[in-house]
Formats: structure tokens, sequence, C-alpha cells
């Protein structure tokens, strides 16, 4: 009996990959024996996965696809799923985090191959809003959110660094002062990351002691100037030694509250929101299964 598949997919995912929903149906129906139902976001706020064995759910996009998905999906039914990561956005982060391949037909065959799972916890803001990869405030949000569709379509993460420029003049407009549980600090950066922060590009041999049952809390310092602005992204292409310069703040957390005045935009897993003081960050009590 041929096993059913549920394919859940950005809609900008069959263009980016020229026909790539024909393209996954070609690889798990006819290479592999699978059925494909592809569904949309009503169908998993209502389907009821079978209890005895996993229902197989392919995630055919970047961060905010799979963001759009875990909210929609009742908490209780999540550890019902096995995902299936085909990476099809524009950073993919939680897919680096893992170490998938950005490779079409590579991802789709580790898929289908269910040859080892990872499980781990989802983070979980203010008891509503489920993420995988994290939180971003600030400089880093503004570059990603006034970036061109257009130019993300067609030359991906190589679509920032100009608007990045253009920001960083402007680095002042950015910061604001906070407060994390008792730390008080002012930033134009801010990071809370759930997934491993390889996926931000940092070295494995730097962030060797990262626990990933914590939320990595990463902050830049105000003072911060043009000159550690340039050198932090000099060391970042050169993967050298990022998490400990002088301009950042790095440390790891089993939860954060996190509070400011008025209300501010940030970036969860690639969806924007703007939201009130305070902001309160914890694992769920549920977890992911994911296909690597």
């Amino acid at each position: 009996m041929r096993k059913t598949l549920l394919l859940y997919a950005n809609p900008c995912f069959d263009a980016r990959f020229n026909a790539g929903i024909s393209r996954l149906y070609q690889i798990f129906s006819r290479q592999y024996g699978f059925n494909i139902d592809i569904i949309e976001e009503e169908f998993l706020k209502e389907h009821m996965p079978d209890d005895n064995e996993k229902t197989i759910l392919v995630i055919a996009g970047g961060d905010g696809t799979l963001h759009r998905a875990i909210n929609a999906i009742p908490p209780e039914n999540i550890e019902k799923y096995l995902f299936g990561i085909m990476p099809g956005g524009t950073a993919n982060e939680f897919a680096k985090s893992l170490g998938l391949s950005l490779i079409f037909e590579e991802a789709a065959s580790v898929i289908a191959s269910k040859k080892s799972v990872f499980k781990g916890k989802l983070g979980i803001l203010n008891k509503h809003n489920r993420f995988a990869t994290g939180f971003l405030y600030g400089i880093s949000c503004h570059v990603l959110r006034e970036t061109p569709e257009q130019a993300k379509f067609y030359f991906g993460s190589y679509a920032y660094p100009l608007p990045g420029l253009f920001a960083i003049t402007n680095y002042q407009d950015f910061i604001r002062n906070f407060r994390v549980n008792s730390k008080k600090f002012t930033t134009a950066y801010l990071l809370i990351n759930n997934a491993s922060l390889i996926s931000k590009n940092i070295p494995v041999n730097e962030i060797k002691g990262e626990d990933k049952n914590l939320f990595s809390f990463v902050y830049l310092h105000s003072c911060a100037t043009f000159r550690d602005l340039t050198r932090l992204a000099i060391k970042n292409q050169i993967r050298n030694n990022v998490l400990e310069d002088p301009a950042l703040f790095y440390d790891q957390k089993h939860s954060l509250k996190l509070s400011f005045d008025g209300e501010l935009e940030f970036m969860l897993d690639g969806e924007f929101y703007k939201m009130p003081s305070p902001l309160e960050f914890e694992h769920s009590d549920y977890e992911i299964s994911i296909i690597v």
C-alpha cells in the first residue's frame, strides 16, 4: 500500500524551482512510491493525524513557510507529524541549522529515505506564537523587510548587502532600550535564536559549547562604530570568532522576558510582527521531529 505524504508549499516555491511542485511529485511519487496530497493551512488546522504512525508533512519553502505551518497545527498534534524540509526560501536558516542539503534532489532523497530524525523543542512567544528558528529586532530586521521581493527571488541572500550598507548609515535610528530578565541594555540589533547559530553562518568550532536546549541571546552594543560594524561583517564573511568580538554580547538562556517601551516591529521565523512589551520566550512542551 502506497503511503501518503502531505505537501505544504510556499506559493513562490513552484516558480522559484521551475515547476517545483511537479518536480516533487515526480520524485516522491514515481521514484519513491508515495501518494501526495497538496494541502493548505486550513487543512493543518483541522486534520487529525493517525496516532499510530507519524504523518509525513513536507514543508516546501523557507523559514516563514515552516512558521505558518507550525502555528496552524494545534499544539497537541505537532508530535504526530514527521516533518520533511525542502528548503525554498531566501535564508533557509532552520534547514541550515540542521545541516540539511539546499540541493533540490538531495533534500527530497533525505525526506524519502527517513534514515534519521532530529527532535527539538519549538520556541513559544507569549504562550501563543510558536517558532522554530528565532526572533530578530533592529537594523537587520529593517533590511530584510525593505529588500524588494523580486531581488530576494532572483538573488537570494545576495540581495541584502546593498540595503544593508544604506541601513548602517542610519544605525542610530534603530537603537532602543531593553531589559532581558534583570539585564538592561541598549542596542540596534537583537537576536534570540532557538535553532543552532550555525544558521547564522557561525563556524561550528566557535559554538562548540552551544546548548541546543537553550535560547541563544545575542545583541550588538549601541556604542558600536562604523568600524566595528565593518569588522564584524568581514569576520562573518571569513568565519572568524564573531561571537568573541567586543562589539557583541552573547549568552544562552532557558527562558527570557524582554521589556521595552511602546511597540516594536520584529521578525519571527521570517514573518513580521508588531507587538507591545513585554515579550516572554519559553520552550513549548511539544517536540518537533525533522527528517535529517
